[in-house]
Protein backbone atom coordinates (compact mmCIF):
# COMPACT_ATOMS: atom_id res chain seq x y z
CA UNK A 1 0.00 0.00 0.00
CA UNK A 2 1.33 3.41 -0.93
CA UNK A 3 2.17 5.86 1.80
CA UNK A 4 -0.13 8.85 2.23
CA UNK A 5 1.30 12.14 1.07
CA UNK A 6 2.27 14.85 3.52
CA UNK A 7 1.98 18.14 1.66
CA UNK A 8 4.55 20.54 3.08
CA UNK A 9 4.95 24.24 2.36
CA UNK A 10 8.41 25.63 3.03
CA UNK A 11 8.59 29.36 3.61
CA UNK A 12 12.38 28.95 3.58
CA UNK A 13 13.24 25.86 1.49
CA UNK A 14 16.89 26.81 0.94
CA UNK A 15 18.15 27.35 4.50
CA UNK A 16 20.68 24.77 5.62
CA UNK A 17 18.46 23.06 8.19
CA UNK A 18 15.76 22.42 5.57
CA UNK A 19 17.83 21.52 2.50
CA UNK A 20 18.34 17.85 3.49
CA UNK A 21 14.56 17.49 3.23
CA UNK A 22 14.04 19.53 0.07
CA UNK A 23 16.97 17.86 -1.75
CA UNK A 24 15.52 14.41 -1.04
CA UNK A 25 18.15 13.21 1.44
CA UNK A 26 15.76 12.93 4.39
CA UNK A 27 12.56 10.93 4.08
CA UNK A 28 9.63 10.87 6.49
CA UNK A 29 8.52 7.59 8.04
CA UNK A 30 5.09 6.45 6.90
CA UNK A 31 4.55 9.29 4.43
CA UNK A 32 5.77 10.62 1.11
CA UNK A 33 6.77 14.27 0.90
CA UNK A 34 4.91 16.52 -1.47
CA UNK A 35 6.16 20.10 -1.54
CA UNK A 36 3.45 22.64 -2.35
CA UNK A 37 3.68 26.38 -3.13
CA UNK A 38 1.35 27.85 -0.52
CA UNK A 39 0.04 27.49 3.00
CA UNK A 40 -3.50 27.06 1.68
CA UNK A 41 -2.51 23.85 -0.12
CA UNK A 42 -0.44 22.26 2.65
CA UNK A 43 -0.90 19.87 5.54
CA UNK A 44 2.10 21.30 7.41
CA UNK A 45 4.50 24.21 7.07
CA UNK A 46 7.32 26.14 8.73
CA UNK A 47 5.07 28.77 10.25
CA UNK A 48 6.27 32.21 11.26
CA UNK A 49 6.44 32.17 15.06
CA UNK A 50 4.47 35.39 15.61
CA UNK A 51 1.87 34.26 13.07
CA UNK A 52 1.54 31.00 15.00
CA UNK A 53 0.88 32.88 18.23
CA UNK A 54 -1.73 35.10 16.58
CA UNK A 55 -3.47 32.16 14.90
CA UNK A 56 -3.57 30.28 18.19
CA UNK A 57 -5.13 33.27 19.91
CA UNK A 58 -7.82 33.29 17.21
CA UNK A 59 -8.56 29.63 17.83
CA UNK A 60 -7.34 28.36 14.45
CA UNK A 61 -7.05 24.57 14.39
CA UNK A 62 -3.28 24.09 14.19
CA UNK A 63 -0.86 22.01 16.24
CA UNK A 64 2.92 22.41 16.36
CA UNK A 65 5.96 20.26 16.97
CA UNK A 66 9.13 21.54 18.68
CA UNK A 67 11.18 21.97 15.50
CA UNK A 68 12.58 25.45 14.88
CA UNK A 69 14.47 25.39 11.56
CA UNK A 70 15.03 29.14 11.29
CA UNK A 71 16.60 31.14 14.12
CA UNK A 72 18.29 34.52 14.02
CA UNK A 73 19.41 37.11 16.49
CA UNK A 74 17.64 40.31 15.45
CA UNK A 75 19.83 43.14 16.73
CA UNK A 76 21.75 43.03 13.44
CA UNK A 77 18.49 43.81 11.60
CA UNK A 78 18.12 47.31 13.03
CA UNK A 79 19.44 49.87 10.54
CA UNK A 80 19.90 53.64 10.71
CA UNK A 81 20.64 56.49 8.36
CA UNK A 82 24.33 57.31 8.87
CA UNK A 83 23.53 61.01 9.35
CA UNK A 84 20.68 60.45 11.79
CA UNK A 85 22.90 60.85 14.84
CA UNK A 86 21.48 57.65 16.33
CA UNK A 87 24.22 55.89 18.26
CA UNK A 88 22.23 53.86 20.78
CA UNK A 89 18.96 51.97 20.99
CA UNK A 90 17.48 54.54 23.38
CA UNK A 91 17.97 57.24 20.73
CA UNK A 92 15.34 55.57 18.56
CA UNK A 93 12.75 57.25 20.78
CA UNK A 94 11.22 60.25 19.01
CA UNK A 95 12.45 59.03 15.63
CA UNK A 96 10.63 57.78 12.53
CA UNK A 97 11.22 54.05 12.21
CA UNK A 98 10.08 51.94 9.27
CA UNK A 99 8.89 48.35 9.62
CA UNK A 100 7.55 45.82 7.12
CA UNK A 101 4.51 45.15 9.29
CA UNK A 102 3.80 45.11 13.01
CA UNK A 103 3.19 41.38 13.41
CA UNK A 104 6.30 40.23 11.53
CA UNK A 105 8.23 37.76 13.72
CA UNK A 106 11.58 39.50 13.26
CA UNK A 107 10.07 42.79 14.38
CA UNK A 108 8.44 41.26 17.45
CA UNK A 109 11.80 39.89 18.58
CA UNK A 110 13.66 43.13 17.85
CA UNK A 111 11.09 45.30 19.64
CA UNK A 112 11.05 42.90 22.59
CA UNK A 113 14.81 43.31 22.91
CA UNK A 114 14.57 47.09 22.56
CA UNK A 115 11.94 47.27 25.30
CA UNK A 116 13.27 44.74 27.79
CA UNK A 117 17.02 44.73 27.21
CA UNK A 118 17.65 48.36 26.24
CA UNK A 119 14.80 50.08 28.09
CA UNK A 120 13.29 51.69 24.97
CA UNK A 121 9.74 53.05 25.27
CA UNK A 122 8.08 51.69 22.13
CA UNK A 123 5.27 54.23 22.42
CA UNK A 124 7.78 57.05 21.89
CA UNK A 125 8.81 55.77 18.46
CA UNK A 126 7.03 57.08 15.36
CA UNK A 127 6.34 53.85 13.53
CA UNK A 128 5.55 53.71 9.80
CA UNK A 129 4.84 50.79 7.49
CA UNK A 130 3.63 49.98 3.97
CA UNK A 131 1.55 47.22 5.57
CA UNK A 132 -0.14 49.01 8.44
CA UNK A 133 -2.81 46.37 8.89
CA UNK A 134 -6.04 47.07 10.67
CA UNK A 135 -5.21 45.10 13.80
CA UNK A 136 -5.16 45.57 17.51
CA UNK A 137 -2.07 47.34 18.79
CA UNK A 138 -0.70 47.84 22.24
CA UNK A 139 -1.92 50.97 23.98
CA UNK A 140 0.04 54.00 22.89
CA UNK A 141 1.29 52.47 19.63
CA UNK A 142 0.40 54.13 16.34
CA UNK A 143 1.57 53.19 12.86
CA UNK A 144 1.63 55.60 9.93
CA UNK A 145 0.61 54.04 6.62
CA UNK A 146 3.18 54.45 3.83
CA UNK A 147 1.35 54.48 0.53
CA UNK A 148 3.36 52.51 -2.00
CA UNK A 149 3.16 49.36 -4.07
CA UNK A 150 6.92 48.85 -4.10
CA UNK A 151 8.67 45.88 -2.53
CA UNK A 152 8.72 46.66 1.23
CA UNK A 153 12.45 46.06 1.66
CA UNK A 154 13.32 48.24 -1.32
CA UNK A 155 10.83 50.92 -0.30
CA UNK A 156 12.10 51.18 3.27
CA UNK A 157 15.71 51.05 2.13
CA UNK A 158 15.18 53.93 -0.31
CA UNK A 159 13.43 55.96 2.36
CA UNK A 160 16.30 55.31 4.75
CA UNK A 161 18.87 56.28 2.12
CA UNK A 162 16.99 59.52 1.42
CA UNK A 163 16.64 60.37 5.11
CA UNK A 164 12.83 60.20 4.98
CA UNK A 165 12.98 57.79 7.88
CA UNK A 166 15.66 57.54 10.56
CA UNK A 167 15.78 53.79 11.03
CA UNK A 168 14.42 50.47 9.78
CA UNK A 169 13.71 47.25 11.64
CA UNK A 170 13.34 44.49 9.07
CA UNK A 171 13.38 40.72 8.58
CA UNK A 172 16.02 40.87 5.83
CA UNK A 173 19.33 42.57 5.21
CA UNK A 174 18.64 45.83 3.39
CA UNK A 175 20.08 46.18 -0.14
CA UNK A 176 22.11 49.24 0.86
CA UNK A 177 23.72 47.29 3.72
CA UNK A 178 24.62 44.44 1.36
CA UNK A 179 26.05 47.01 -1.07
CA UNK A 180 27.95 48.71 1.80
CA UNK A 181 26.45 52.06 0.92
CA UNK A 182 27.92 54.58 3.42
CA UNK A 183 24.58 56.36 3.78
CA UNK A 184 23.18 53.55 5.92
CA UNK A 185 24.59 51.25 8.59
CA UNK A 186 23.57 48.87 11.30
CA UNK A 187 22.64 50.47 14.60
CA UNK A 188 25.10 48.16 16.32
CA UNK A 189 28.32 48.38 14.35
CA UNK A 190 29.81 45.31 16.04
CA UNK A 191 26.56 43.38 15.95
CA UNK A 192 28.17 40.01 16.69
CA UNK A 193 29.60 41.33 19.94
CA UNK A 194 26.26 42.99 20.77
CA UNK A 195 24.23 39.86 20.08
CA UNK A 196 26.63 37.68 22.03
CA UNK A 197 26.32 40.02 25.02
CA UNK A 198 22.53 39.92 24.65
CA UNK A 199 22.61 36.13 24.72
CA UNK A 200 24.85 36.04 27.78
CA UNK A 201 22.39 38.21 29.67
CA UNK A 202 19.08 36.76 28.43
CA UNK A 203 19.87 33.22 27.20
CA UNK A 204 17.38 33.93 24.37
CA UNK A 205 18.16 32.62 20.87
CA UNK A 206 15.20 33.93 18.82
CA UNK A 207 13.16 31.41 16.87
CA UNK A 208 11.75 32.63 13.56
CA UNK A 209 9.78 29.56 12.45
CA UNK A 210 7.97 26.70 14.16
CA UNK A 211 6.89 23.58 12.26
CA UNK A 212 3.11 23.36 12.41
CA UNK A 213 0.42 21.00 11.14
CA UNK A 214 -3.24 21.49 10.41
CA UNK A 215 -5.31 19.71 13.03
CA UNK A 216 -7.55 18.11 10.39
CA UNK A 217 -4.54 16.27 8.95
CA UNK A 218 -3.42 15.11 12.40
CA UNK A 219 -6.93 13.86 13.12
CA UNK A 220 -6.59 11.59 10.06
CA UNK A 221 -2.94 10.69 10.60
CA UNK A 222 -2.12 10.53 14.30
CA UNK A 223 1.47 9.45 13.60
CA UNK A 224 2.26 12.53 11.51
CA UNK A 225 3.57 14.88 14.25
CA UNK A 226 6.15 12.46 15.64
CA UNK A 227 7.20 11.37 12.14
CA UNK A 228 7.61 15.00 11.13
CA UNK A 229 9.66 15.80 14.23
CA UNK A 230 12.00 12.87 13.54
CA UNK A 231 12.43 14.01 9.94
CA UNK A 232 13.28 17.58 10.96
CA UNK A 233 15.72 16.37 13.61
CA UNK A 234 17.41 14.20 10.99
CA UNK A 235 17.50 17.10 8.53
CA UNK A 236 19.15 19.34 11.14
CA UNK A 237 21.72 16.66 11.91
CA UNK A 238 22.57 16.21 8.24
CA UNK A 239 22.95 19.99 7.97
CA UNK A 240 25.41 19.98 10.89
CA UNK A 241 27.39 17.15 9.30
CA UNK A 242 27.55 19.11 6.06
CA UNK A 243 28.89 22.04 8.03
CA UNK A 244 31.21 20.27 10.49
CA UNK A 245 31.62 16.70 9.25
CA UNK A 246 34.66 15.02 7.70
CA UNK A 247 34.06 16.67 4.31
CA UNK A 248 32.48 20.09 4.99
CA UNK A 249 30.49 21.54 2.13
CA UNK A 250 31.26 25.15 3.04
CA UNK A 251 33.58 26.50 0.36
CA UNK A 252 33.38 30.31 0.64
CA UNK A 253 34.28 30.78 4.29
CA UNK A 254 37.60 29.38 5.44
CA UNK A 255 37.05 29.46 9.21
CA UNK A 256 33.55 28.00 9.59
CA UNK A 257 34.75 25.38 12.08
CA UNK A 258 36.22 28.12 14.26
CA UNK A 259 32.99 30.14 14.07
CA UNK A 260 30.88 27.15 15.12
CA UNK A 261 33.30 26.39 17.95
CA UNK A 262 32.94 29.99 19.15
CA UNK A 263 29.15 29.70 19.08
CA UNK A 264 29.24 26.42 21.00
CA UNK A 265 31.56 27.94 23.58
CA UNK A 266 29.01 30.67 24.21
CA UNK A 267 25.73 28.79 23.78
CA UNK A 268 26.58 25.15 24.47
CA UNK A 269 26.34 22.16 22.17
CA UNK A 270 22.54 22.08 22.34
CA UNK A 271 22.02 25.57 20.90
CA UNK A 272 19.80 24.38 18.01
CA UNK A 273 17.59 22.00 19.96
CA UNK A 274 14.36 20.56 18.58
CA UNK A 275 12.52 19.99 21.84
CA UNK A 276 10.48 22.00 24.32
CA UNK A 277 12.67 22.17 27.46
CA UNK A 278 15.68 23.76 25.76
CA UNK A 279 13.45 26.42 24.22
CA UNK A 280 11.35 27.49 27.20
CA UNK A 281 12.94 30.95 27.40
CA UNK A 282 12.19 31.66 23.76
CA UNK A 283 8.64 30.31 24.00
CA UNK A 284 7.94 32.37 27.11
CA UNK A 285 9.53 35.49 25.62
CA UNK A 286 7.60 35.35 22.35
CA UNK A 287 4.25 34.84 24.07
CA UNK A 288 5.07 37.73 26.42
CA UNK A 289 6.18 40.09 23.65
CA UNK A 290 3.22 39.17 21.43
CA UNK A 291 0.82 40.09 24.21
CA UNK A 292 2.65 43.27 25.18
CA UNK A 293 2.77 44.43 21.57
CA UNK A 294 -0.93 43.80 21.00
CA UNK A 295 -0.77 40.70 18.81
CA UNK A 296 -2.82 38.66 21.31
CA UNK A 297 -5.49 39.86 23.76
CA UNK A 298 -4.04 37.71 26.53
CA UNK A 299 -0.74 35.97 27.05
CA UNK A 300 -0.86 32.53 25.46
CA UNK A 301 0.31 29.42 27.31
CA UNK A 302 2.99 28.09 24.96
CA UNK A 303 2.29 24.52 26.09
CA UNK A 304 -1.02 24.62 24.24
CA UNK A 305 0.86 24.96 20.91
CA UNK A 306 2.34 21.50 20.95
CA UNK A 307 1.24 18.01 20.11
CA UNK A 308 1.77 16.07 23.35
CA UNK A 309 3.50 13.00 21.92
CA UNK A 310 5.79 15.03 19.67
CA UNK A 311 6.77 17.23 22.61
CA UNK A 312 7.53 14.31 24.92
CA UNK A 313 10.33 12.26 23.29
CA UNK A 314 13.72 12.90 24.89
CA UNK A 315 16.97 13.12 22.99
CA UNK A 316 16.82 12.74 19.26
CA UNK A 317 20.33 14.11 19.01
CA UNK A 318 23.35 13.46 16.82
CA UNK A 319 25.07 11.17 19.30
CA UNK A 320 22.78 9.31 21.66
CA UNK A 321 24.52 8.53 24.97
CA UNK A 322 24.49 5.00 26.28
CA UNK A 323 21.24 4.05 27.98
CA UNK A 324 22.86 4.08 31.40
CA UNK A 325 24.13 7.63 30.89
CA UNK A 326 21.15 9.18 29.16
CA UNK A 327 19.57 11.95 31.14
CA UNK A 328 15.81 12.08 31.36
CA UNK A 329 14.33 14.94 29.38
CA UNK A 330 10.60 14.79 29.19
CA UNK A 331 8.02 17.51 28.95
CA UNK A 332 4.95 15.42 29.47
CA UNK A 333 3.92 11.79 29.64
CA UNK A 334 2.97 11.70 25.98
CA UNK A 335 -0.52 10.44 26.64
CA UNK A 336 -2.09 9.04 23.49
CA UNK A 337 -5.05 11.08 22.37
CA UNK A 338 -4.00 14.31 24.08
CA UNK A 339 -4.35 17.11 21.53
CA UNK A 340 -1.73 19.41 23.03
CA UNK A 341 0.87 19.60 25.75
CA UNK A 342 -1.30 21.38 28.30
CA UNK A 343 -3.77 18.47 28.22
CA UNK A 344 -1.20 16.28 29.95
CA UNK A 345 0.78 18.85 31.93
CA UNK A 346 4.34 20.02 31.47
CA UNK A 347 7.39 19.59 33.62
CA UNK A 348 10.06 21.34 31.57
CA UNK A 349 13.58 21.91 32.81
CA UNK A 350 14.73 25.21 34.17
CA UNK A 351 15.92 27.31 31.22
CA UNK A 352 19.15 27.97 33.10
CA UNK A 353 19.99 24.28 32.70
CA UNK A 354 19.53 24.31 28.94
CA UNK A 355 23.18 23.72 28.02
CA UNK A 356 24.26 21.35 30.75
CA UNK A 357 23.09 18.07 29.25
CA UNK A 358 24.89 15.47 27.19
CA UNK A 359 27.03 16.61 24.25
CA UNK A 360 24.36 16.36 21.58
CA UNK A 361 21.68 18.27 19.78
CA UNK A 362 18.16 17.38 20.81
Amino acid sequence: MANPKLRFYFREPTIDTNIPITDGTVKIDGFDWEFVPSEDECDAWDCGFAARVRAHAKGEAHISIPAFPNRKFRLAYIYVNSKSGIESAKQLEGRRVGIMQWDNTAGVWARGALQHYYGVDLTKINWCSPRAKKMALAEGIGIEQIESKDDPDLLLDNMLLDGKIDAVIGPNVLPSITARDPRTRRLFRDFRKEEQAYYRQTKIFPTSHIVTLKQAFVDKHANAPVALLKAFRKSRDVAVDRLMGPDPQIIMYSWMAAAVAEQRELMGDDYWAYNVPNNVRELEAMTQYAHEQGLTPTRIDYRTFFHAEAAAPPGGGRREPAAGNRKAEKVGPGVAGARNLSDVGATGRSPSARNNDDDQFR
